[in-house]
């Protein structure tokens, strides 16, 4: 069919974005919160966001797709 994608839909982006993003992000805040840190300037919010994001992160690997 010419207008199939292999299964792919607007899900899809999202769902990549969810995965992989979100650790990276996590794990970029988590950076900048030991550089502060190191500076003198310990913000836990900061360390929290970060684990925060990694482990929703790892938690949408669980999530079992179609």
């Amino acid at each position: 069919m010419m207008g199939d994608t292999a299964g792919m839909t607007w899900r899809t982006p999202l769902r990549l974005a969810i995965r992989f993003g979100l650790p990276i992000v996590g794990i970029v805040t988590v950076g900048r919160a030991i550089v502060a840190s190191i500076g003198g300037a310990i913000e836990r919010g900061q360390f929290a966001l970060g684990i925060l994001l990694i482990a929703l992160g790892f938690a949408s690997r669980m999530v079992r797709g179609r």
